[in-house]
């Protein structure tokens, strides 16, 4: 039998002073004034208390009384919470790991509404079983971990801190959660261990590590649980039924831009044979069906075609109720034109012209000719400080100060300068060779500026190879070195490309140093610097994120301020950085969501679940914590047996018949 008080030491002594005054009335009587009266048959209640007339008068036996003081005992009883639970084996430090991912919230759990719930139950009875002696901390986790209350013997903060638990949409990642209680559990050291100066500066705290999950998560070897004894309490069933949509997306054909191809893979990572039918709806309106029946650990892929040239949010849904319904639903979406300002400072480029010039550079694209002598001008100066321009073109010439916004320099250097230790400085990019003829060699093709581009046929009559400072990528590679080069400064993104598309002679007669502007690769060149150094999109596949992503995004500079909606929700203003660029946090919830401008969407993003990992929703029997296979143990959750109802209403009981027989005493 264990006691836990639910009063402090000067309750109780206000308490105890109740009975004292119950039985102080048995003693302490009014002094009746003497009256005569001709008969005293009528007032025989009165004759048996004329004896009290003094203070103090030997208590005679009352079952009132008896009465009165058992319900105050059992009052006492009730309030001391007297109760049992078995043996246990703990340390008297409690760490609670509580998983808080997507996973938890199947639900394959009975009595419970998903797993999540169960969880918050069986910690909330581990928390009610705890002896005055014990502490304990909480800690949920999905991809990150949060300390919801540190150590503490006192139930009421450890409740509340469960209370605030939520379940998530984010995937899951343990080891956070484990070095949080780690830091708690096991001693620090001055240095490394073997070290004749190492000191330890913290005692050992040993403690009992309550992991509360599905065990939907990584293994864990690079981890020593030191002092912290694992208990893994495995939350579901090893039995379920999951089919899940494990991508989804949509791209534009690019040849003909108003045809939409779309496609998405479905897999089962439940443990039995499933099927449904597969819907995709354009704005909640219904486009195509199409029926899925896949074995166990099989996928099927979807392929979808429709004609649009908006903006459009897709969603497919899967029409089965199964033990996970947040990967039944995927969203994606093709996001809008995005218009945006290029100043070209040239002493005169008739292809690059041509090529910001075209019907789809148009569309995406306000573009500026202005000379060299242009840079020299105050509103040179104040539109390059300000970083009006998405992006600054400079063909054949420098701009003494690097402008705030990403820059394209052809046959030319970008201006910047690197520190050295010594306090003097270096300028940030070099010509590494002499001109000479180039012979194009190697390409990344995995670079957004090198989509869709076949160079290795082109005619360059005199190039330079690039060095680029410290973080630059090599995107076109010749005989001679790097000829195409990109490389962040500040924020910001600088490319050059170490070929003149047009150059002067001996006598400045202007003459071609390239045929490609001849070629198809040209334009479509042009196009993907629009995209990604301007940050022009045009309608294509919106970026899909995960549930808790930062989601950063450029749009115009000149927009201070951007709108961002999830279908369906309230609008949430976020302002826009000098460069344009704006980070949205709020993205927990999976959707397609759209970045507005006043009234024209400037563009769109989706999230999804999208986790293999996440959708394999069996409970594991075991996990693996720093080498440690931790079987899951169901039947060792202690559950405290407590009396205090039944004291309750057996005071309730007693005081019904005190008043009984106060009744028939008086009647």
């Amino acid at each position: 039998m264990s006691w836990i008080s639910t009063l402090t030491p000067l309750h109780w002594a206000l308490f105890s002073l109740i009975p004292i005054g119950i039985i102080l009335l048995y003693f302490l009587k009014l002094r009746r004034e003497a009256v005569e009266v001709p008969s005293t048959f009528l007032w025989k209640k009165t004759i048996e208390d004329l004896h009290v007339n003094s203070l103090l008068q030997r208590l005679r036996r009352s079952i009132l009384l008896f009465l009165q003081l058992l319900i105050v005992a059992l009052a006492a009883f009730a309030m001391l919470r007297p109760g049992v639970r078995g043996e246990t084996s703990s340390q008297g430090r409690l760490v609670f790991l509580i998983d808080t991912s997507a996973s938890m919230q199947t639900t394959d759990v009975d009595d419970d509404a998903n797993r999540f719930e169960r969880a918050k139950r069986l910690v909330s009875e581990r928390i009610e079983a705890m002896s005055d002696s014990e502490t304990a901390m909480l800690v949920s986790f999905s991809d990150r971990a949060e300390v919801l209350q540190s150590f503490t013997s006192d139930r009421n903060r450890l409740r509340d801190a469960l209370s605030r638990a939520e379940v998530t949409n984010r995937p899951t990642d343990v080891l956070g959660a484990l070095k949080a209680a780690d830091g708690l559990a096991n001693p620090r050291r001055t240095s490394e261990a073997g070290d004749v100066n190492d000191v330890q500066v913290a005692d050992a705290m040993p403690a009992d590590l309550l992991l509360y999950s599905d065990g939907g998560f990584q293994t864990v070897t690079e981890f020593d649980l030191g002092n912290l004894t694992p208990t893994y309490i495995p939350i579901g069933s090893g039995d379920v039924t999951n089919l899940a949509i494990t991508a989804f997306s949509a791209e534009r054909n690019i040849e003909k831009p108003e045809q939409v191809q779309i496609f998405a893979t479905v897999l089962n990572l439940g443990t039995g044979q499933a099927s449904a039918t597969a819907t995709l709806t354009l704005d909640d309106e219904l486009l195509d069906a199409s029926s899925v029946d896949l074995p166990v650990g099989e996928q099927a892929g979807l392929s979808f075609s429709i004609e649009s040239e908006e903006a459009i949010s897709l969603k497919l849904a899967l029409d089965i109720k199964d033990d996970l319904a947040i990967d039944n639903v995927a969203y994606a979406a093709l996001t809008p034109m995005r218009n945006v300002s290029v100043l070209v400072v040239t002493p005169g480029n008739t292809p690059l012209e041509m090529a910001l010039s075209t019907s789809k550079a148009g569309k995406i694209c306000q573009s500026e000719f202005v000379p060299p002598e242009f840079m020299a001008t105050d509103s040179y100066k104040q539109r390059s400080e300000a970083g009006n321009d998405d992006l600054i073109i400079y063909d054949r010439c420098s701009p003494e100060t690097m402008p705030r916004t990403n820059t394209f320099f052809i046959g030319a250097l970008p201006s910047n300068k690197v520190s050295n230790t010594d306090g003097t400085s270096n300028d940030a990019w070099k010509w590494k060779s002499e001109p000479s003829g180039v012979a194009l060699i190697d390409m990344d093709r995995t670079h957004p500026l090198m989509r869709y581009l076949e160079l290795f046929s082109l005619l360059i009559f005199q190039g330079r190879s690039v060095e680029g400072p410290a973080g630059s990528t090599e995107l076109l590679g010749a005989d001679i070195g790097p000829m195409l080069t990109i490389a962040p400064r500040d924020g910001y993104q600088d490319l050059v490309l170490g070929f003149e598309l047009i150059s002067s002679d001996a006598d400045g007669a202007t003459q071609t140093n390239t045929n490609w502007y001849a070629e198809r690769s040209w334009p479509v060149f042009i196009l993907n610097v629009l995209r990604y150094l301007a940050g022009a999109a045009e309608v294509s596949g919106a970026p899909s994120y995960t549930p808790g992503d930062t989601v950063r995004l450029r749009v115009e500079s000149a927009i201070s301020n951007v709108d961002v909606q999830r279908l369906g929700d309230k609008t949430t203003s976020i302002p826009v950085g000098p460069s344009g660029v704006t980070e949205i946090v709020e993205t927990d919830s999976p959707g397609n969501y759209r970045v507005k401008s006043g009234e024209r969407i400037v563009d769109m993003f989706s999230i999804n679940l999208f986790n293999r990992s996440e959708s394999t929703i069996a409970a594991t029997e075991s996990i693996e914590l720093g080498y440690e296979s931790v079987e899951g143990k169901v039947a060792g959750v202690e559950k405290r047996q407590e009396y205090w109802r039944w004291l309750l209403l057996g005071m309730l009981a007693i005081l019904a018949t005190e008043w009984w027989v106060f009744g028939r005493r008086v009647g």
